[in-house]
């Protein structure tokens, strides 16, 4: 079973991610409302992807970003920003994120399409 971690402060749009996740593809989620929650479980549960907001209060995603990278954890992450500001998500990816959605774009058409069409076929 494929474990996605959705790191989000707004309540509304991780759940919205998480249901269309369960409902599109059968995948068990956790939600995360903070960067520091996010890292506590990716130390503690066998996460397979994180789905990451950028823009957080506090701990933001970038920082998660370069904790996971400091703490050597090896899982792929997918950001977003409702911003629609792509230099941010191109720093992201620098920082190694293995990709990223815009905050626009449903999570459907990318969940159908991108990273869990892959995983499900083992390519990555």
């Amino acid at each position: 079973m494929t474990l996605v971690l959705i790191v989000d402060d707004v309540p509304a749009m991780a759940e919205q991610y998480a249901y269309d996740l369960k409902r599109l593809r059968g995948y068990e989620t956790l939600i995360a409302k903070s960067g520091r929650t996010a890292l506590e479980s990716l130390t503690r549960d066998s996460v397979d992807c994180v789905i990451l907001d950028l823009e957080m209060p506090g701990m933001d995603g970038f920082e998660v970003l370069r904790s996971v990278e400091r703490l050597d954890l090896r899982v792929p992450i997918i950001v977003y920003t409702g911003t629609g500001d792509y230099d941010r998500c191109a720093q992201a990816i620098r920082l190694g994120a293995y990709s990223f959605i815009d905050g626009a774009c449903r999570l459907r058409h990318f969940a159908r399409t991108h990273y869990f069409r892959r995983r499900h076929r083992g390519v990555v």
